[in-house]
């Protein structure tokens, strides 16, 4: 009785010991997690890190942290003299049981960090888990083999003793329990005068879970290395069948043609065909896109939310797996040299993959280790992006409390360091305030001026116009338009716009604007107004020389009371708003002049809810 009371007792004392030694490989995740989430660990891949090196140094810090915790187990087992552990014989077991069950379960929890997206989540989680499958798996097989006289009970417990054994959790509940009633044994031995000391690392006694973890540990750590180098996608995922292209612009075929003939050789940066169709979706997010990026140019990616900017960067810096076709830059593929890639590659995210806790300047010492640079040159190189992008007075402070447009001056400047052959910059102005656009403009115009090849997205065409030499208009995955700003303006620009300032008749009667909108009418069919207020028109004249327009208003001038007049070519936005009602489920918005929506930008109103008469293009 006293045997089994004993044993009892220990069993329940291994069963602490695993509900404690739950939570502690949990912990591990969050930061991984945190990283994934916010770009931080692709930035850090993107910027020269091999993802083997990744995993390794994630691996290593947390064994550190793990051997604390199981130092202190070791420390209040020996404070407390439990002799079914702490025995000569035994503690070697014991420390070689918790030292293996943290080499085992730590890379078996890495892969979860994929699954989960919040990091509270997945830590209650995951303690959750280990905390079932420890302490069911111990505790089921413990009272199990109380059915001493049942032998098929007993038999059963052998094979899920055997199965159980591929969880690390039920090898070390399972071995301090054996320890535990290996101790029990001995003692009753030592009552009649006898000694029994069996070796614990004998393979029928904790040899087999302490050889079980040993190999879980590795293969557990490959597997989560397979995940990450997407081995499974690559080699299963099977390749999606394409539709015929359909019609494209003339400027966007022969940049095609020239990318199939081998024209665009010698550009740092050479798409053909890239394609991406996410799992349950027929319509691909990006369709065989074409383009070539020589050195020395800034090629402005535009498109609405949606049309697959995002997506095309993310295949191009290795986030996510091409479904089809291909990209090199500086002469690596994306698909077979994605380190070479990554060398050659600077990347500002569209949000921003910093950390909190790290200052401006501790960010950019990071990243230029990272890239390779001496490190007798790693403080100039840091100070040098401070200087440039304008982070002078915050590159001390803790980038957590930075503002938004600091925080995007933080991330281009990670993506110059090192001054990488092609700079890919995911709307790098978010959230800036004018004087900060202006300068971080600059600091871009500087990169091309040094013959690197920058990609940039934007919402802002006045920043396309300050720095694109050429750029693409993106509609549903697909090019609809490239070239240069001033020939898009002239193929795709609804004509020119008309603006006049009426003047009053007699001084003291409000201006007639009756004649000139019927005078504008008459002379330019077809012409739209855009804006009315007191004393001005604005039209939108299409299909008309601009001489004839200079021609007519000059010769009516003073009979219509025309002030002043200016005319102007259709403006870029324009031209990308023609293109942006294409996008998929945009067809009947109708985006309206900021003056029609009573002094908003960006308004949005289907037909149904709009007078036709207030309807503007």
């Amino acid at each position: 009785m006293d045997f089994r009371l004993t044993t009892s007792v220990d069993a329940v004392l291994a069963i602490c010991v695993i509900f404690a030694m739950s939570f502690i490989p949990a912990s591990f995740v969050l930061y991984l997690i945190q990283e994934r989430v916010t770009k931080a660990k692709h930035l850090q891949f993107v910027s020269g890190v091999s993802p083997l090196v990744y995993w390794m140094a994630n691996f290593l810090w947390d064994m550190i942290n793990y051997s604390i915790s199981t130092a202190m187990v070791v420390g209040i087992f020996i404070g407390f003299d439990k002799k079914c552990y702490t025995s000569p014989t035994n503690l070697p077991a014991l420390i070689s049981l918790l030292l293996l069950y943290g080499w085992s379960v730590t890379p078996m929890m890495y892969p979860m960090s994929y699954v989960f997206n919040v990091p509270s989540t997945a830590y209650v989680s995951l303690s959750c888990i280990n905390l079932f499958i420890g302490l069911n798996s111990s505790a089921i097989t413990f009272i199990l083999e109380l059915f001493e006289n049942n032998r098929t009970l007993l038999k059963f417990n052998e094979l899920l003793k055997k199965g159980l054994l591929i969880f690390p959790h039920f090898c070390l509940g399972r071995g301090l329990i054996d320890m535990a009633m290996n101790q029990a044994v001995t003692e009753v031995y030592a009552r009649f005068g006898e000694e029994h000391r069996p070796d614990p690392f004998h393979w029928d006694f904790v040899g087999k879970n302490l050889a079980f973890m040993a190999a879980e540990g590795f293969v557990y750590f490959i597997l989560n290395l397979l995940i990450q180098y997407r081995f499974f996608l690559y080699h299963w995922m099977p390749e999606s069948k394409k539709e015929p292209l359909p019609y494209e612009d003339e400027d966007v075929a022969q940049e095609r043609e020239r990318i199939y003939k081998g024209g665009s050789n010698v550009d740092i940066l050479q798409v053909k065909d890239l394609s991406k169709t996410y799992m349950g979706q027929r319509c691909p997010a990006v369709d065989r896109i074409c383009v070539g990026v020589p050195s020395g140019e800034c090629f402005g990616l535009l498109g609405v939310n949606g049309a697959g900017k995002t997506t095309t960067f993310e295949m191009l810096t290795g986030d996510t797996d091409v479904s089809s076709g291909d990209a090199s830059v500086a002469g690596y593929s994306i698909l077979t040299n994605i380190l070479d890639v990554h060398q050659n590659m600077g990347y500002c995210p569209q949000f921003d993959a910093i950390d909190e806790l790290l200052t401006g300047r501790e960010h950019l010492y990071l990243y230029a280790r990272l890239r390779g640079v001496p490190e007798s040159e790693v403080c100039r190189v840091a100070e040098w992006a401070i200087q440039k992008l304008g982070l002078s007075e915050y590159a001390k402070r803790s980038a957590g409390t930075y503002s938004g447009g600091n925080k995007r001056k933080l991330s281009t400047a990670i993506a110059m360091i090192g001054c990488p052959a092609l700079v890919l910059l995911d709307e790098p102005t978010t959230g800036m305030d004018p004087h900060s656009r202006r300068f971080l403009w600059n600091s871009i115009m500087s990169v091309i001026q040094d013959g690197r090849a920058v990609v940039l997205t934007s919402h802002s065409m006045e920043e396309c116009e300050a720095l694109c030499t050429r750029l693409a208009i993106m509609v549903n995955g697909t090019f609809k338009c490239l070239g240069t700003i001033q020939h898009l303006k002239y193929k795709f620009g609804d004509g020119y716009v008309v603006t006049m300032k009426i003047r009053a008749a007699k001084p003291g009667m409000a201006p007639d604007l009756n004649p000139v909108e019927a005078f504008l009418e008459s002379s330019f069919p077809g012409c739209v107004q855009r804006e009315k207020h007191y004393n001005t028109l604005q039209y939108e004249v299409a299909s008309s020389s601009l001489a004839r327009i200079f021609q007519l208003v000059l010769a009516n001038k003073e009979k219509l009371n025309i002030e002043d007049y200016s005319v102007s070519q259709t403006t870029l936005d324009q031209v990308f708003v023609n293109f942006a009602k294409q996008q998929s489920g945009e067809e009947d918005v109708i985006v309206l002049h900021p003056r029609a929506a009573g002094g908003r930008r960006d308004v949005k109103i289907t037909p149904e809810k709009f007078p036709e008469k207030m309807k503007t293009r």
